[in-house]
């Protein structure tokens, strides 16, 4: 070995890559707390989207601007703030969301909906409510009122105007149905499962949601599907949003059946004889004599 080399103990190797992993660890433990913090910052700015700090999302304002400008069914205002509709006036029927008239491919809205419980909250005690969507140019987006005050959540960049338009819905009743083109569909039983089937070329979207419940698009294909999904139970039942090529396509949403909680007695065929009945215990009896004469078994008796 020359004077110019350096060599390190096995301990001491050893040491160094103990100190060098946990470094490592600490360094990407860090990195993933900022990653998540930006992501939950991340919304609409003055600039469009971007990254928002507490203070502005609007549900976090101790005075949010509450939008009351309206022309029959439609709100318009500029940036964020909310839309507060009475139980007297929604009546828990489902509404469905578009951009208002005079929007263009540009604009969009990021609606979100807070829990009934939570609705007119002071913001210290405001829980964060649940995303809706971002609605789009031609998006069309149930909003599902609850028990008490609908409480919208608007965040938008500039100017922008929103319809909620009441929308009638189709009850499922039979377990199955089927058909083609778009649909808006609610199940109200007891499953917490369904098959969705889709056959032909065209697209087929699905859009699972409860009130008081976020959003689920669970299935965006096209062509041949089949696939089984499940929901959490919910008070005012499941809706279904439907969204296909009808002339290019069928679906059908079958129901799964519940197990019934105890098996089912068959009932007794008519025409079978009656079980023979257990019959009651005979009396003790006497011991035999044991020196009286048996015959022998299988021969008649004299």
């Amino acid at each position: 070995m020359s004077s110019g080399e350096i060599t390190a103990s096995s301990g001491a190797r050893q040491r160094i890559r103990s100190f060098s992993a946990v470094v490592w660890v600490v360094g990407a433990l860090i990195l993933a707390g900022i990653a998540y913090n930006t992501y939950l910052n991340v919304g609409i700015g003055d600039n469009g989207f971007g990254i928002l700090g507490e203070a502005e999302y609007p549900w976090r304002e101790a005075d949010p601007t509450v939008f009351e400008d309206r022309d029959g069914d439609t709100w318009s205002g500029t940036g964020n703030g909310v839309i507060r509709i009475p139980l007297e006036e929604h009546q828990q029927d489902p509404y469905i969301a578009s951009l208002g008239p005079g929007s263009t491919e540009d604009d969009r809205i990021v609606l979100s909906a807070s829990n009934v419980d939570d609705a007119n909250d002071p913001d210290a005690d405001r829980e964060w409510p649940d995303l809706i969507s971002y609605i789009r140019m031609d998006d069309r987006v149930p909003v599902l009122p609850g028990n008490g005050v609908l409480e919208l959540w608007v965040e938008a960049d500039g100017d922008w105007s929103l319809t909620l338009e009441k929308t009638e819905v189709e009850e499922i009743t039979d377990g199955i149905v089927g058909g083609k083109g778009d649909a808006f569909l609610v199940y109200r039983g007891d499953a917490v499962s369904a098959r969705f089937q889709h056959k032909g070329d065209g697209l087929f979207y699905v859009t699972i949601q409860t009130a008081g419940g976020e959003s689920d698009r669970p299935i965006i294909e096209s062509g041949d599907v089949n696939e089984r999904l499940s929901w959490q139970p919910a008070d005012g039942g499941v809706y279904f949003t439907i969204e296909s090529d009808a002339e290019n396509g069928a679906w059908t949403i079958d129901i799964d059946e519940l197990a019934t909680d105890a098996p089912v007695e068959p009932t007794p065929d008519p025409a079978s004889p009656d079980p023979t009945p257990t019959p009651a215990a005979l009396p003790a009896q006497p011991a035999p004599d044991t020196t009286a004469s048996r015959p022998t078994r299988g021969t008649p008796r004299e």
